[in-house]
């Protein structure tokens, strides 16, 4: 490949790296909780901008980040709402831990919410060696 073609993208590589990133998909693994507004607020932004650019993305909501569902249910003028409406509508979020929804007492949240529990109390979610078993990148954000 001459330097033109690696500066500006010419040639058989880009197509391939374009295939490479078809083949890419990252498990975002959100931790961060309405205290955190900034740092989940750049979890969304990480899931919705890998997803525009193309890759298989599933967000996941662990620890104190069960608490979203409950917290725009309550706020919809919350920060961030309007990327929550974006992952949601996308199919992007791929659920919420059982046990860490109970822990922090929104499991009831989940009953209206577009969001559904991968486990119940008892079981955590989601199976991060599963997820890496199946090629997810793991991105843990929190």
């Amino acid at each position: 490949m001459s330097l033109l073609d690696s500066i500006f993208g010419g040639g058989a590589e880009t197509t391939a790296s374009v295939e490479q990133q078809d083949d890419q998909r990252y498990a975002i693994l959100l931790n961060a909780g309405p205290d955190q507004t900034p740092v989940a607020g750049n979890g969304f932004n990480y899931a919705t901008e890998l997803a525009a650019a193309g890759y298989e993305v599933e967000l996941y909501l662990d620890g104190e980040a069960t608490k979203w569902p409950a917290t725009y249910a309550e706020n919809p003028d919350h920060p961030f709402h309007d990327e929550w409406d974006r992952i949601v509508r996308s199919g992007i979020l791929a659920g919420a831990c059982g046990y860490c929804a109970n822990a922090f007492d929104v499991a009831d949240a989940y009953d209206d919410a577009d969001a559904e529990l991968l486990s119940d109390a008892t079981d955590h979610a989601p199976e991060i060696a599963q997820l890496a078993d199946d090629g997810y990148e793991l991105l843990t954000i929190g």
